[in-house]
């Protein structure tokens, strides 16, 4: 570990003078002496990864404290792993990734029945296998090896640092299982680096803790774009039944016998019960777009519908979760992974029998074949465990604030540094001549916007990305025609899909249109001249769906701020998102326009906004100043 002094001297030589870096780091370490946490705003480009690091190991070499590096995407994972790489040619540092057995063993890509594996799950798949291998039986696993606890392979690890992508290849080269030589490396570590959803499950998170031999009083965290926090929390919090998922679980029940749950009740004569009950709720109920309404409706519904008592439906339900431990129990006597489909249902069922319609939104929709969804409306009480720990908040873009404190429930000091690189560096505009409002986009409005994209595009001839709120905008505008050649961020790209349209953009000629909140919205390195100008095709505002609606009414009741809350952040922070992708050192320049005559009320938090009448004109006479 770094020593104090080593930290400090190290954060000055690694970048240009400065002085703002420094004041961040000290800013972060006294802060976290007096308080849970710490949040630190600062732009694209300026060093956040780095302060975050030495910050944290200023703090935590008083302490004696472990650092636990949170990230939400694998090219962020790089982005922290390179940071480590840096600090470790001037001090020795013992920092690993670690990722999930789904991503990490290479025996779980070739098993079958992992579409609802549970982390539970596949530990006891990975525990039998391990079991059998000490009992002699190599084959059973041939990537749990001797080699997996060796000095040469923690060596490598610690060495090379490399990021989890970088070591499943390794190991798989070398014939070893990548996640458990990480798991047999890490009492000896400093600093992790792991993904959110790895940590914010309880379970995996208790069981990567213990291994570590760390409690979470003795650690550091550091949440990596931070503003993606409130989704991150909604959306672990939030389930759902559907048609799909009853489908399977039917399946599953006929080929282990369909026993009786209870006196002339077969599991699939109750699994149709569900599904019958849920076909004709949303047949009653559901018109055109989602619905929502009262767990109670639902649970109302079931009774009714097949002439059931609560207690019945309970009971059934509880069968149902044995009849699916049977099941995970058969799977694993046979060498699959112990996951059951009806064990799943059972449980989401009861949940959704108990929700609480002031902190869930049950959500009927026709979507994908139809379902009913739990959606959590307060991410703060999924995320309290983090509160055990010290924590570091860090983005581009936790503006406003105060949203952000109150949906997460973090009351911790906060600093903002403003621009790093020169001001005139930029040129951010809007236009007013066309709108994306949701109730007024009709084909008049789509083809006046696939006019002004295209005007631009053609009159500008500058590397461009074009920000959509929505892929079904950009369907609509795609569909109108477009007078030039692009590239395009479809939906449900796999990654090497997704990142041959990098590679493609980069190498320049081609516009690309992407969607705000996708992956091209953040996490990005565009450096020079591979983007030179985005337009924003659209105020990137929440679609007025049964869900956000909920969230609005939940922030209505709660905080009076239904509007700021629920739609009015979440546009702010995509579109600073979006407008932070121009600049990433001292000598870019780029251009944004925002096409909706909407975003003048956005000055509070763009400052250097300004109106355009003529948007080529006023591009190309900023551009004209950096020949």
């Amino acid at each position: 570990m770094l020593i104090n002094s080593e930290i400090i001297s190290l954060s000055g030589s690694m970048y240009e003078d400065r002085s703002y870096q420094n004041e961040a780091i000290d800013f972060i370490a006294s802060k976290l002496a007096n308080y849970p946490g710490v949040a630190l705003e600062a732009p694209t480009g300026s060093g956040k990864t780095m302060m975050a690091l030495l910050g944290s190991l200023k703090y935590a070499y008083n302490g004696h404290l472990k650092i636990l590096y949170l990230v939400r995407t694998n090219s962020q994972e790089e982005q922290v792993i390179r940071e480590l790489r840096t600090i470790s040619k001037n001090r020795k540092i013992r920092a690993l990734p670690m990722q999930g057995r789904i991503n990490l063993c290479i025996l779980y890509k070739t098993a079958d029945d992992l579409k609802e594996a549970t982390a539970e799950s596949l530990s006891k798949f990975c525990n039998s296998r391990k079991r059998q291998v000490m009992e002699g039986h190599q084959e059973a696993c041939p990537y749990y090896t001797i080699k997996v606890r060796s000095k040469e392979t923690k060596d490598f690890l610690f060495e090379n640092l490399p990021t989890a992508e970088e070591f499943y290849e390794y190991a798989f080269t070398n014939n070893l299982c990548p996640y458990e030589s990480i798991k047999a490396s890490l009492s000896d570590a400093d600093i992790v680096v792991a993904p959110y959803m790895y940590f914010l499950n309880k379970t995996v998170a208790d069981r990567f803790l213990s291994h570590w031999g760390v409690s979470r009083e003795q650690l550091i965290i550091v949440l990596d774009e931070a503003h993606n926090l409130p989704d991150i929390g909604r959306s672990l919090g939030s389930f759902r039944i559907s048609i799909e998922s009853l489908n399977r679980s039917e399946k599953e029940a006929q080929s282990f016998g369909d026993p009786e749950l209870d006196r002339g009740v077969h599991v699939t004569d109750f699994i149709e019960m569900i599904r019958s009950t849920l076909e004709r709720t949303i047949k009653e109920r559901v018109k055109e777009d989602d619905v929502r309404i009262r767990f109670q409706e639902f649970k109302e519904y079931l009774m009714i519908m097949n002439k059931k008592s609560e207690k019945s439906i309970r009971d059934l339900n509880n069968y149902l979760y044995l009849f699916g431990e049977y099941v995970e129990n058969e799977k694993e006597k046979a060498g699959k992974v112990p996951v059951s489909y009806c064990s799943s249902l059972a449980q989401r069922l009861e949940a959704m029998m108990d929700e609480d319609d002031a902190m869930y939104a049950a959500i009927l929709s026709k979507s994908e074949s139809g379902y009913i969804q739990a959606s959590c409306l307060d991410p703060s009480s999924i995320l309290s465990s983090l509160k055990e720990s010290k924590t570091i908040h860090m983005s581009g873009t936790l503006e406003p604030f105060e949203f952000y404190s109150d949906v997460t429930g973090f009351d911790i000091p906060f600093r903002r540094i403003e621009n790093v690189f020169p001001i005139e560096n930029r040129f951010v505009s809007y236009y007013e001549g066309v709108s994306t409002k949701y109730d007024t986009l009709d084909e008049n409005e789509i083809r006046k916007l696939a006019s002004i994209i295209e005007n631009i595009v053609n009159g500008v001839k500058r590397n461009t990305i074009v920000y959509f709120p929505s892929y079904a905008v950009m369907d609509k505008v795609i569909g109108s025609g477009l007078d030039f050649d692009f590239l395009q961020e479809k939906k449900n790209l796999d990654q090497t899909e997704f990142y041959d349209v990098v590679k493609k953009f980069r190498n320049g000629g081609k516009p690309l249109l992407a969607v705000s909140g996708g992956r091209l919205s953040e996490g990005m390195n565009f450096p020079g001249r591979e983007l030179e100008l985005i337009l924003i095709a659209g105020i990137p505002f929440p679609r007025p769906d049964a869900t956000n609606r909920a969230l609005y009414d939940y922030y209505e009741m709660k905080y009076k701020k239904g509007w700021e809350y629920a739609v009015l952040a979440p546009a702010i922070i995509k579109i600073r998102q979006e407008i932070g992708r121009l600049i990433r050192g001292k000598d870019d320049h780029g251009a944004c326009v925002i096409l909706d005559k909407r975003a003048k009320q956005f000055r509070r938090f763009i400052p250097d906004l300004v109106k355009t009448d003529d948007p080529v004109n006023d591009i190309n006479t900023f551009f004209s100043n950096f020949k």
